[in-house]
């Protein structure tokens, strides 16, 4: 029998994408998408896929909060993450809450078939640059010091002031006339590139490094 597979994703034209990958996949057979979180969880209850592809910054909420509780009440259901972003911080996250794999959505047709047989015989995948980029990173531990600023965009130092000002999203997103998908983007570069991973650090790392009053 085939892998059924899920996928969930904001952008119709991704989920088309996807599945014109695994149309011709004889080892696959894409059963259900959805396009926000609330539609998966409904989809979800009636019928659960071997596999899931989740985009993990969907509009209605973030895959760090949707991967555990879907674990919880659906174990058998493996999960990948599917995103475009790409820094190790990330996997670790998503890892961390449940995720069997990680997957950016530039990867081409055999690597994603493979990710998805892997993750349902009970292996774990990681995106190959990223796992190489993970390993980097322990071998070679890098800390900010005082002085030695990361190159920040203008957008990136105006939002990090208002998230050090403690605004949500939403309320940035209002705030500076942007979506509120764009602003979540912004929020994990800046953990990316202050090396942090949750909003105290964040905002720690940015008085530590003057980058915010």
């Amino acid at each position: 029998m085939p892998i059924t597979v899920a996928i969930t994703d904001d952008h119709p034209l991704a989920i088309e994408g996807l599945q014109n990958m695994l149309l011709s996949a004889p080892s696959i057979q894409v059963k259900g998408t959805y396009n926000s979180a609330a539609e998966l969880m409904e989809g979800l209850a009636g019928t659960q896929p071997d596999v899931l592809l989740l985009d993990i910054l969907l509009p209605d909420q973030k895959g760090t909060e949707l991967v555990p509780v879907i674990r919880r009440l659906y174990p058998a259901v493996n999960i990948i993450a599917l995103t475009s972003l790409d820094a190790p911080m990330y996997v670790r996250s998503m890892i961390r809450q449940g995720c069997r794999g990680y997957v950016l959505k530039n990867t081409d047709k055999l690597s994603l078939v493979y990710a998805i047989e892997q993750v349902y015989q009970g292996q774990e995948y990681i995106e190959p640059s990223l796992k190489e980029q993970m390993f980097y990173n322990v071998l070679h531990q890098k800390k900010h010091t005082p002085g030695r600023s990361p190159n920040l965009t203008s957008r990136e130092k105006e939002i990090l002031q208002l998230i050090v000002a403690e605004l949500t999203s939403q309320q940035i997103a209002d705030k500076l006339f942007l979506s509120l998908r764009t602003v979540e983007t912004h929020r994990f570069n800046l953990h990316k590139k202050l090396e942090v991973n949750n909003n105290v650090g964040l905002a720690k790392a940015a008085m530590l490094l003057g980058l915010a009053e």
